[in-house]
């Protein structure tokens, strides 16, 4: 049985009277022995002097704050590993610090599995709000790592990218690398570095390039053909640095030979599998996201005139969504590409904001695309395979009142808020899905977001490697660091300690409780301004306080036993509640299968009457159709008959009439005959007279 912690604090004013305020936390079992005086709180400034009991328990090996609220939840994204990032502190503006650090990287905890301490990494940081904010909660995040001040470009490069390139080049896998953060973190200084080092753009293209070596090609006509199909314009980076110069001043684009060449990437070159007869071809394109509408970055142009892009399926790509109608460059070798990045960030969207002097206003995306060319010996044919890694620079979050926007500055950071709000939730339900929750991830509310989560959610492809590195400045702005953890953290832990509640006196014993405190305020009229009266005071109250307390510790765990026992009832009859609604379903279902049945019968007896009846129809109009066939038939019949009997009758009478000629005439040679006369002798009269 569980008892409570009774904090009582008593606050006894100038003019003797008392007020009583009692706290309530749960502990364990406490015997009355163990209760103890600890301390009294003197507040002269106000005219008041807080008494305060604790009743503790020294068996307990740790003291835990008291009244603290929980939430953990220790389950990855579905979709991103995620890492922190602290920036380190400003050297030489000092000035835009705003006090002393908030976060606190925890060390690493070692368990019975780890063999290598001195390798483990750090996971955890705290938050500690500052001494003046409205909230004292102490929150704790986890992450995949967490990366302190003293890591360098080198130390995030290794343990976040090196992974996503290698199965980006070895297992074609698509990879995804984002930077999340409040304006002035880090977050641009993460993806393409400074004067000094390198970001995490520059040296991905460098492995990618030493990685392949020998094995980049150029896309033949028939091969660019073959893989577009999103509408997009592929040229030679040749072509496309004189197509953009004759825009663009040269001078204006920065010269690849002037970025730095540390840190190195030699640890990182990956071993692209198959035969040196594969080959290789690199597609380069950036775009970004302004304002919630997708932009080229690789077409100069006017910003009245730029076109929006479209993010849809495409032939080829029917199981996933691709930006159609971009620019992209083939690149050969790290110059070119270091070029064409170059363009894209002088045509990117920044301006100046009182928290940042060159600020980004919109989200950048690098894309990469990996293709793969198979030549088959048998054919000769070419088979292209892609894969595409994507790096984000995503624009930071901002408060219109520290950056000190208006205008046109203040709707780009409205709508940068709104697709990172939109992004937050996006991570909080993927990490709800990896708990085994399954809501619907909305992803489609804002470009950013789409882009970022609609191709991870395809099942008919090999899921994508991404990261995203959370970038953050310790001595920042507490409430803008605080939002961007909350909900891009793997895990949360928060410890709040709450302020005392007031308790009315509702028994006897609560009455008797704070009758004392009149007592104790009377013994201080005496020697008001004296602290050490005040402990003898309440050390001589102790045994009447004992009591009371005693009987306020039963009172409670007879209500907390009442509780318990209604809280199994209520169990019992939420069991008892769902076997029955288990049961009516079940009788539902039943009810509802043998009605379907039934329906299902009338309608296939209905169905086979109509076909009947729908034969029989279709049965008599053939046989009219056969009798009026067989009419019209005997009819023809008829006349081809008749037309042929006149014929023959017309035929016998000419032949009668032959004959009857024919018998004349023999009638008239036999006549001659018999006069004596010869018919061939008057035959041969009549050819001399011819």
């Amino acid at each position: 049985m569980n008892l409570f912690i009774i904090i009582i604090r008593i606050i006894i004013h100038n003019n003797g009277i008392g007020i009583g305020v009692v706290d309530l936390c749960p502990t364990p079992p406490l015997p009355l022995s163990l209760l103890s005086l600890l301390a009294i709180d003197t507040l002269p400034s106000i005219g008041t002097q807080v008494l305060t009991l604790h009743a503790l328990s020294t068996t307990t090996s740790s003291i835990d704050h008291q009244d603290r609220t929980r939430t953990m939840e220790s389950q990855p994204h579905a979709s991103f590993q995620v890492y922190l990032r602290l920036r380190p502190p400003y050297q030489q503006s000092p000035r835009k610090s705003n006090g002393e650090n908030f976060l606190t990287v925890l060390p690493p905890v070692p368990t019975a599995s780890d063999e290598n301490i001195e390798c483990m990494t750090s996971t955890q940081v705290t938050i500690h709000p500052p001494s003046n904010h409205r909230s004292q909660k102490i929150e704790t995040f986890s992450f995949t790592e967490v990366f302190d001040e003293t890591c360098g470009q080198n130390d995030v490069f290794g343990r976040v990218v090196a992974p996503i390139l290698e199965g980006v080049l070895q297992d074609g896998r698509d990879g995804v690398l984002a930077t999340l953060g409040v304006t002035g973190s880090g977050k641009t200084h993460t993806i393409l570095g400074n004067r000094q080092a390198r970001g995490m753009t520059q040296m991905s293209l460098d492995v990618l390039f030493r990685s392949l070596s020998d094995r980049i090609s150029r896309l033949s006509e028939s091969q660019i053909e073959q893989c577009n199909d999103a509408d997009a314009e592929i040229m030679d980076a040749d072509a496309f640095m004189t197509k953009v110069t004759s825009v663009i001043e040269p001078h204006q684009i920065p010269k690849p030979n002037t970025f730095p060449t540390k840190p190195s990437v030699d640890p990182y070159i990956v071993q692209c599998p198959g035969p040196p007869s594969t080959k290789y071809a690199i597609l380069m394109s950036i775009y970004e996201v302004y304002n919630d509408k997708i932009f080229d970055l690789l077409a100069p142009s006017n910003a009245a005139r730029r076109k929006a892009l479209l993010f849809k399926s495409t032939r080829s790509s029917s199981d996933r969504k691709v930006v159609t109608g971009l620019r992209k460059v083939m690149v050969t070798n790290l110059y070119d590409a270091l070029q064409v990045m170059g363009v894209g960030q002088y045509q990117r969207s920044h301006g100046e904001t009182g928290s940042n002097d060159k600020s980004s206003r919109s989200h950048c995306f690098i894309s990469l695309e990996l293709k793969k060319l198979e030549k088959n010996k048998l054919d000769g044919s070419t088979k292209i395979k892609e894969s595409t890694f994507t790096i984000v620079d995503l624009a930071g979050s901002e408060r219109a009142r520290n950056a000190k926007t208006a205008g046109d500055r203040l709707a780009e950071g409205g709508h940068i808020n709104k697709s990172l709000m939109f992004l937050g939730q996006c991570l909080e339900l993927s990490t709800a899905q990896s708990l085994g929750h399954t809501p619907k991830v909305p992803y489609r509310q804002s470009k950013l977001t789409e882009l970022l989560f609609t191709n991870s959610y395809n099942p008919a492809a090999e899921p994508q490697i991404a990261a995203i590195v959370v970038t953050a400045d310790p001595a920042g702005d507490f409430n803008a660091t605080s939002q961007i953890l909350k909900y891009s953290a793997l895990a949360k832990s928060s410890v709040n300690l709450r302020p005392p509640t007031v308790m009315s006196g509702r028994s006897a014993s609560g009455s008797s409780l704070f009758s004392h405190f009149s007592v104790v305020s009377g013994y201080t009229e005496e020697r008001p301004d004296s602290s050490l009266s005040a402990l003898s005071v309440a050390s001589s109250h102790r045994a009447m306080l004992s009591q009371d307390m005693m009987n306020m510790i039963v009172l409670l765990q007879r209500q907390l036993k009442e509780a318990d026992e209604k809280i199994k009832a209520a169990e019992k009859r939420a069991e008892e509640a769902d076997a029955r609604c288990l049961e009516i379903e079940m009788q539902v279902r039943e009810e509802v299968t043998s009605d379907m049945e039934l329906r299902m019968s009338m309608m296939e007896k209905r169905m086979l009457l109509k076909l009947q009846d729908q034969a029989e129809k279709e049965e008599m109009h053939v046989d009219h159709k056969l009798d009026i066939l067989k009419r019209t038939l005997m009819e023809t019949n008829d006349e081809n008959d008749r037309a042929r009997d006149m014929e023959i009758e017309e035929y016998v009478r000419e032949l009668e009439a032959e004959n009857n000629s024919l018998r004349n005439e023999v009638q008239a040679l036999k006549r001659k005959r018999a006069n004596g006369e010869s018919p061939l002798k008057e035959r041969s009269l009549n050819r001399l007279k011819f």
